[in-house]
């Protein structure tokens, strides 16, 4: 895979990072060398980053390295990992947003309740409005996307960015832009604090295997179908019920975690 990047795309990287090897604290460094490139440089949405082993070569290091470092970023919400294809950059105005929400979750981390709530009442909103104003374009977008995190289990990082882009495309729907930016800022702040460990750690929480696909298909699907359907109260049941399955898997894992 590494092969088919043109020279001209790699030399962005290869000019602008600076060998790191394997000291301690190197992940950081690269993830941090990254970042700076895509803001100083403006990369735009959707670029595809240099494989790991590019990156492990440009930088002089190893590529479980690397990898920890994309999953540094994936985490600040810079890089999204697609499955079988590599991370890409990420980088939308509701980061700033997500960084005040990660610092006020670090003060109080009882406050992710509150964060929770916070994202189940703004989907509610942008669900609700979709179902309104969905264009087939915004349909059309949202299958496309069910289908991508259908392909996503047995990765948390892929499926992480996958969940993201499902629901921030269906509250996109409600042609709202503060809404849809206020919700994707604290959707991917509230899942990046709940998933960071398995993220950290690259491991996969047991109901996030692949032999769960259909059932956490089944679990997104209704949400697609109340908006393709402009079934509001459908919409409101889909939402919740979303919601608390998802409060249970992650309370569930964190349990065994703990």
């Amino acid at each position: 895979m590494s092969r088919s990047k043109s020279s001209s795309e790699l030399e962005i990287w290869q000019r602008s990072l600076v060998r790191i090897g394997v000291e301690n604290r190197a992940a950081e460094e690269i993830a941090q060398q990254i970042q700076d490139v895509i803001v100083t440089q403006d990369l735009p949405e959707g670029l595809r980053l240099p494989s790991e082993r590019d990156l492990a070569e440009i930088l002089f290091t190893s590529r479980p390295t690397v990898s920890q470092a994309i999953r540094i970023l994936i985490v600040r919400g810079l890089v999204e990992s697609r499955r079988g294809s590599g991370a890409y950059v990420l980088r939308r105005p509701e980061v700033s947003f997500a960084s005040s929400m990660d610092l006020m979750l670090d003060i109080n981390h009882e406050s992710v309740e509150h964060l929770a709530d916070l994202r189940l009442w703004l989907e509610d909103a942008g669900v609700r409005e979709a179902a309104d104003r969905r264009t087939s374009e915004d349909v059309n977008a949202a299958e496309v996307a069910l289908e991508r995190l259908r392909c996503s289990t047995g990765s948390t990082a892929s499926w992480l960015s996958a969940d993201t882009q499902f629901h921030a495309t269906l509250v996109r729907a409600s042609h709202n832009p503060y809404l849809a930016s206020m919700f994707e800022g604290v959707h991917k702040t509230l899942m990046n604090y709940e998933y960071r460990q398995w993220i950290s750690s690259g491991t996969v929480p047991t109901w996030l295997g692949r032999r769960h696909a259909n059932s956490l298909t089944a679990l997104h699907e209704p949400i697609l179908f109340a908006v393709r359907d402009r079934d509001v109260e459908a919409g409101r049941l889909a939402v919740l019920h979303h919601h608390h399955a998802m409060e249970e898997h992650l309370a569930a894992s964190h349990r065994v975690t703990a």
